[in-house]
């Protein structure tokens, strides 16, 4: 796992692109939603009887107790485990790709063998101990995880999806969950609001939704004539200029220098999920527009696996998008302080006032 990571963190950008195409997304989530499916006892998901009899006397007949043995049972181990893991992997894969950092990456994906590698070892000495009984406890442990898996579904396509059929979704999850919570909580008062709580704010969800709302912790906008953040978002994009070749970037450069002006570098592609995110909730917001007033807003747009693009990452050693990159009025970048990776609205204004304040 570790030379997993490591190799993911060189790869950089090229891998980065890869895990967030719309197809491999919506493959990871089908497979969220598959795993949801067993928990909810609507099949059981197991191999099929063939291959699972031959892995079973593949396994009885290794002797334990040797490297070769141990090994077999761990690559036996892998294959049955290995679907469960490879939305998880994915998810840790990109981060270290968006992050470029080899010797980080290479820490989490080791960090990550050892999280699935403790819990077993503790299983085998200290299981029988302090392990609870099986019994109806289990079910519902299950029906905890069938939910789990079906908000990272979601989580996962958030990106793909428009803004108010996410926000319906997420609204039908959370009445659904009320719903497969109240009879488990009726024996503990001091919980018994919680599902009705979240039934409540599903509902206001789906009304929001119905109305053209778009915001999960504000649904019912809408109703109080602030609309969608469409408008907000589509304003933010009419405020950058898109370059995607070296030399337009440095015509925009030069212009700018021989106005003094502050210019903000956006790395930016179409895969880019993060990219998204931030379009939408921090340079949609009216207060960070109102912050970046002045500033030459570049968008460098390098969804294309083109020289160009790549030419573009490398004119500042940048890993992939997204990015964000300062160049003081005198044409000089403030490499100490980068942006690398998602933000939310609050880390990026104060991020660009501490940079204007040092001038």
């Amino acid at each position: 796992y570790a030379g997993l990571g490591a190799v993911a963190a060189l790869l950089g950008a090229s891998l980065q692109a890869w895990l967030q195409q719309p197809w491999l997304l919506g493959s990871l989530a089908g497979l969220f939603v598959l795993l949801a499916l067993p928990m909810f006892g609507v099949f059981e998901l197991q191999l099929p009887a063939a291959l699972r009899d031959r892995l079973d006397r593949a396994g009885q007949g290794t002797r334990g107790g040797n490297l070769y043995g141990a090994a077999l049972l761990g690559a036996l181990s892998g294959l049955l485990l290995g679907p469960c893991m490879t939305a998880p992997l994915a998810g840790a894969l990109l981060y270290i790709a968006q992050s470029g950092d080899v010797l980080q990456g290479a820490l989490v994906l080791f960090s990550l063998g050892l999280g699935m590698g403790v819990p077993l070892l503790l299983l085998v000495t200290l299981g029988n101990r302090y392990l609870p009984r099986p019994g109806a406890w289990m079910n519902r442990v299950k029906g905890v995880f069938g939910f789990v898996f079906l908000a990272m579904a979601l989580y996962t396509v958030r990106s793909l999806l428009p803004a108010t059929l996410l926000l319906a979704l997420s609204g039908a999850w959370l009445i659904a969950l009320a719903w497969a919570a109240w009879p488990a909580l009726q024996r503990l008062p001091a919980l018994r609001a919680v599902p009705l709580l979240g039934a409540l704010w599903g509902g206001l969800l789906l009304v929001g939704a119905a109305a053209g709302g778009d915001d999960l912790w504000q649904p019912l906008r809408p109703f109080a004539g602030g609309g969608s953040t469409a408008a907000a978002g589509q304003h933010a994009e009419d405020s950058f200029v898109t370059v995607s070749r070296p030399e337009d970037l440095q015509r925009e450069l030069d212009a700018a220098k021989a106005r003094g002006q502050w210019v903000m570098l956006d790395y930016y592609a179409d895969w880019c999920v993060s990219c998204k995110v931030m379009e939408k909730q921090v340079f949609a917001r009216s207060d960070v527009q109102t912050g970046l007033a002045g500033v030459h807003l570049l968008r460098l747009d390098v969804t294309a696996d083109s020289p160009a693009s790549k030419a573009l990452l490398q004119r500042y050693q940048v890993p992939g998008p997204p990015s964000i990159i300062w160049i003081g009025p005198e044409g000089e970048e403030r490499r100490a302080r980068r942006i690398t990776g998602e933000v939310d609205a609050a880390a990026f204004q104060q991020h660009w006032v501490q940079t204007r304040s040092q001038g």
